[in-house]
């Protein structure tokens, strides 16, 4: 949340703005803004209504589109539209102002201000301390934070210093000075610190007997279980992507060190092995099991077997400990499709599962995964070559109908998959390829397959397809 003028001029059509009209606050959502964001803003509001009004407060949403008499009246103070159209005028780049905390210090006869050093420029609420005063400086909000226990003449410092501030530095006309008490603290100045806001948990399934064994208040529950919910990760800015030639690099070292790769489908209570031209294809119905033996090159005997060599001097022995360092460990994948049923995953506990691990003992690992959930180690055997269809394996494939697939990646083109979809118009985005596989005719084996490019798709997915 960031403050501007109340202004009409203010408003854009591709943010959301919160109006504190004291006893209604107002959420104009504009005509090309986010939901995501239009939701944010709502729980800020009611988060601002809870704190700093006492749920005194109504909450009014309205868009651009539609918005009411109420909203221009408490903004401008009449009930007419202003004439002026609202455009985009928000830089596209424009980031908030930086934030900067300074801690009030008393000398002999004078007053210190070192600023704080904030990391990636993130405030924590454990930077406040009770016996001390800071000013947070947002350009266009000046903050007083005043502790519990900071004596009387350090806030009296604090606040001649923020008043200073705010006339030295050039900032907005609408900038004012807010004092902020410890314990008392405005939602707009919480707003400013990184997980401040306890979250309010509830637990749906609570029963009579859990009350009675652990009680209904939650809180106390969380205490005693020390549970802590950190919802900031989803608010942070999506992580790079990784380049293709990393991406390739990767693919390459996960796929040094496996020896060979043994898949099985669930057929079934039994599982048969996958015809190798079927490797790659999954169906959403079905589960797999994916048996991969790796070298493992062991470190300790690899420095023995140089001690070795060295005293010795001999080739053959050389050559007979270099056998000896390279070992083999071997990791099962059970891949389930996302409506296959979970009875695919007791019959591989009860069955194959206990024939693996007979055979290899203590050098098995066993993994498991749900559809578009798979490892970047997994997904690396098969080189990008990922299709996963809708249905089960063995049902015979509906030659009459088109099938439509969707070529995507998250995050790195590792995570590669080929995804069937709706085949409808509406399912294309110009940001990927598709793959339409038109309907055979009667009786004829043959038929055309179709590969559609978006006009931003990457060119290396494009080859892929």
């Amino acid at each position: 949340m960031e403050a501007v003028p109340l202004s009409p001029e203010s408003l854009d059509p591709r943010f959301v703005f919160l109006l504190d009209a004291d006893k209604i606050i107002w959420i104009w959502s504009g005509s090309r803004s986010r939901v995501t964001f239009s939701n944010k803003v709502r729980l800020f509001a009611v988060k601002m209504n809870k704190r700093d009004k006492k749920g005194k407060a109504e909450i009014e949403s309205c868009n651009q589109l539609k918005t009411p008499d109420e909203f221009w009246e408490a903004l401008t103070g009449s009930k007419t539209k202003p004439e002026e159209p609202i455009f985009e005028h928000i830089p596209e780049d424009h980031k908030p102002e930086r934030k900067r905390l300074y801690e009030v210090q008393l000398g002999m006869g004078y007053v210190e201000l070192p600023q704080i050093e904030l990391k990636n420029d993130i405030l924590y609420k454990e930077m406040l301390k009770p016996k001390c005063v800071f000013i947070l400086d947002c350009t266009s909000e000046l903050f007083v934070w005043i502790g519990k226990k900071a004596s009387r003449l350090l806030k009296m410092a604090g606040q001649k210093m923020a008043t200073e501030f705010h006339q030295i530095i050039e900032r907005p006309e609408f900038c004012t000075i807010c004092r902020e008490i410890e314990g008392e603290e405005s939602t707009v100045f919480r707003s400013k610190f990184s997980s401040w806001d306890d979250i309010v948990p509830f637990d749906f399934t609570m029963t009579a007997d859990t009350v009675q064994r652990r009680g209904a208040d939650i809180k106390v529950i969380m205490e005693r279980d020390k549970m802590k919910t950190d919802l900031v990760a989803l608010f942070l800015d999506r992580l790079p992507t990784m380049p293709h030639e990393e991406a390739d690099q990767l693919i390459e070292d996960f796929n040094l060190d496996l020896e060979v790769i043994e898949s099985f489908v669930l057929e079934g209570k039994k599982f048969v092995r996958l015809p190798k031209e079927e490797l790659g294809i999954f169906y959403t119905m079905d589960c797999y099991v994916f048996l991969c033996r790796y070298f493992d090159y062991n470190e300790e005997l690899s420095e023995n077997g140089s001690k070795g060599s060295v005293e010795g001097g001999n080739g053959e022995e050389e050559s007979e400990e270099e056998e000896k360092e390279v070992d083999f460990k071997c990791v099962v994948y059970f891949w389930q499709g996302r409506e296959a049923s979970n009875m695919g995953w007791l019959n591989f506990t009860f069955s194959l599962k206990r024939k693996f691990e007979s055979l290899f003992k203590d050098k098995l690992e066993v993994v498991r995964m749900n559809q578009q959930q798979e490892n970047h180690k997994f997904l690396s055997h098969f080189k990008r070559k990922i299709l996963i269809r809708r249905g089960r394996r063995e049902a015979t494939l509906k030659l009459n109908e088109p099938e439509l697939f969707h070529m995507r990646a998250n995050g790195s083109s590792i995570c590669t998959r080929t995804i069937q979809v709706d085949c409808r118009v509406s399912s294309l985005n110009s940001a990927f390829c598709y793959i339409l596989r038109t309907p055979c005719a009667v009786g004829d084996e043959s038929g055309v397959i179709y590969v559609w490019k978006g006009s931003k798709c990457d060119s290396l997915f494009f080859q892929n397809c």
